[in-house]
């Protein structure tokens, strides 16, 4: 796919400046590693040293530069040189079902349109998988699942039994959704098993990261709302809710019965104690650990930055005489 400097203005509604001929742009690239076919996006102006020494003729930027190389002005470069991969590096088009030879299908399988399911991937009975979804190798889908339509399941997924996905979904290899959660009951002294009976239902333009788990709620189910992404290695307990348009980046840990808001972010290694209420609008800095609700949004975070390993030996010495000296008091 290539696009002529004017059809990306016309396009995205910007401006020309500098235009000296209308060359066809087939890709992009960073700026340091542009070549005269590739189209770069300024975020700031103190990369303009670096503009210079770039070889690629044409930039996006949100306003006038001072260079000779020819300039697309909109109201978001970032925005449209995001779009623009999308765009110029598409992705294959299905043209029709494909299910491989090595695909062991169970009874009563619904296939929609244009479904492709690739080697060795197991399903078993009574699953719906919608149109146009891809299905990748060694990926295994319990009975009575329903897959939506647009949907991507990449190598080695396991989607257990009675899992809902909506469309749009993509769930990146290693992921595990519907595992029992983790409880357990104490009988004579010794821990036994529970049994999880409920469901996982992860709702339209969700992503899940690789390696992610998501736990089958004890007895009711484990929601992902729309438009959540989720990292890799990231564990959500039994009986979640998890908001819209929520952000969970990698080794955030939610133990279960938690309920997260909309449009909340927790930073990588958040961890957060079971039945807990998480406002909308939130974000929780790295390492933090949530132990009690939060109930307004904002910024919340406790965590501690690296220093110098000598200077964090004295920060706790004065630390340990502070509470000698409060016990002395009392």
């Amino acid at each position: 796919m290539a696009l002529k400097i004017s059809e990306i203005a016309e396009k995205f509604n910007g401006k020309i400046e500098n235009f000296k001929k209308d060359y066809i742009i087939s890709s992009v690239s960073s700026i340091d590693r542009a070549t005269e076919k590739d189209i770069i996006f300024l975020k700031d102006k103190k990369f303009l040293k670096n503009l210079e020494k770039s070889k690629a003729k044409v930039v996006l930027t949100s306003e006038k530069l001072d260079t000779d190389k020819t300039q697309i002005i909109v109201k978001n470069p970032e925005v449209v040189f995001y779009k623009l991969i999308d765009i110029l590096y598409p992705d294959s088009q299905i043209k029709e079902t494909f299910i491989s030879e090595t695909v062991k299908l169970g009874r009563n399988v619904k296939l929609g349109k244009n479904v492709v399911i690739k080697d060795y991937v197991v399903i078993e009975d009574n699953v719906e998988i919608g149109d146009n979804t891809v299905i990748y190798p060694f990926s295994f889908i319990g009975k009575n699942t329903k897959i939506g339509n647009n949907c991507i399941i990449y190598s080695n997924v396991s989607l257990y039994k009675d899992c809902k996905i909506g469309n749009n979904v993509i769930i990146h290899s290693g992921a595990v959704i519907g595992a029992d959660g983790f409880g357990y009951y104490v009988e004579d002294g010794v821990r036994k098993k529970i049994k999880h009976i409920g469901k996982v239902i992860i709702k339209d333009n969700v992503e899940v990261g690789a390696n992610t788990t998501i736990d089958r709620a004890l007895l009711d189910e484990t929601v992902i709302e729309e438009g959540t992404k989720i990292d890799n290695l990231v564990m959500v307990g039994h009986n979640c809710k998890i908001g819209k348009n929520t952000v969970l980046v990698s080794q955030v840990g939610i133990a279960g019965s938690c309920e997260v808001g909309n449009n909340v972010i927790m930073a990588g290694q958040v961890g957060v104690a079971d039945h807990l209420k998480i406002a909308d609008n939130v974000i929780i800095t790295a390492k933090s650990g949530v132990g009690r609700n939060i109930e307004k949004s904002g910024i919340y975070g406790a965590n501690i930055p690296a220093i110098e390993w000598k200077k964090w030996q004295r920060i706790l010495l004065k630390i340990y005489r502070l509470a000698d000296k409060k016990n002395k008091k009392e």
